[in-house]
Formats: C-alpha cells, structure tokens, sequence
C-alpha cells in the first residue's frame, strides 16, 4: 500500500485549519459589556490627569505658590505647553499653543509669564479644531484660554 503526501491545501484540510483558527479567536476574553467602565485616569490630587480645565478649586487647593500663569500650568498640566509636531508640508516647524485672555487673542506662550494666578478664575486648552471653529485658522497646536471673570 502506496502512503500518498499530506497537502495542507486539500478543501478539507484547509475548513479544519479555518475552524480551529475561528475557535482560537473566540476564545480570547473580552469585557463584559454590563462591567462597570474604568476609571478615569488620575493623577496625585485625584484630578483627571488630561482635564481640559484647570478650575479654580485646583488652583486653591494646591496652594499659591506658583508666580505665574506659566508656572501654573507647567505644574498642573504640563503636556499644553509642549510643542505639536510638523501639521504640513508648507510649515515644517512645530507649533506651540496660542494664549487667550478671555477669549481675547494675546500672543505667545510667553503671555503667561506676565498673569498672576491671583487673576485667574479658570484655564482651558481648546483643542485645534474648536480653536479654528471659534476663531479661525492659525490655531495649528491648540489655544490656552486664560478666564479672568472680570
């Protein structure tokens, strides 16, 4: 008696090695849809650690000490001041977010190094495209709005 090759191509070996790779992937957990969601990310103050606010309970809560609206933020919420990479071709720099004083434009990060906290009632980062929604285009890296309340 003639053993003839095994092919792995022939129909029925290739159903057999789809049902076993079916069965494999369903055999992967997954959450269950009824769990509870995860928690939000915190960080030391039980604050979210990417709030697109700095709210005026944070501000007092963790003291005065910082000189300027930079500091502040330097401490609080530090990834809005970096800069965002290369957005086009035609601007192959990168960008820094633009400061707003009451929805006001002021210019340059530098801004912030002339604002007290004292003044500050609340901080928010506009991402780039409600930046160029509310106020047009040049908003490439996002807008630090500063609110005074005054």
């Amino acid at each position: 008696m003639k053993r003839r090759p095994l092919h792995l191509y022939r129909p029925g070996n290739v159903i057999a090695l789809a049902m076993v790779a079916t069965v494999g992937a369903c055999s992967v957990t997954r959450a269950n849809v009824f769990d509870s969601p995860p928690s939000p990310a915190s960080d030391r103050a039980g604050e979210r650690a990417y709030s697109d606010d700095i709210l005026p309970e944070e501000i007092l809560r963790r003291g005065n000490k910082d000189p300027t609206a930079y500091d502040l933020i330097q401490r609080l919420r530090p990834r809005w001041l970096l800069p965002r990479g290369q957005n086009s071709f035609t601007h192959p720099g990168s960008e820094y977010p633009v400061v707003y004083i009451d929805e006001i434009r002021h210019g340059t990060l530098m801004t912030l190094r002339q604002i007290p906290p004292s003044h500050i009632r609340r901080v928010e980062f506009i991402g780039t495209a409600d930046a160029t929604t509310r106020w047009g285009t040049g908003h490439r890296a996002g807008v630090i709005n500063i609110v005074t309340g005054r």
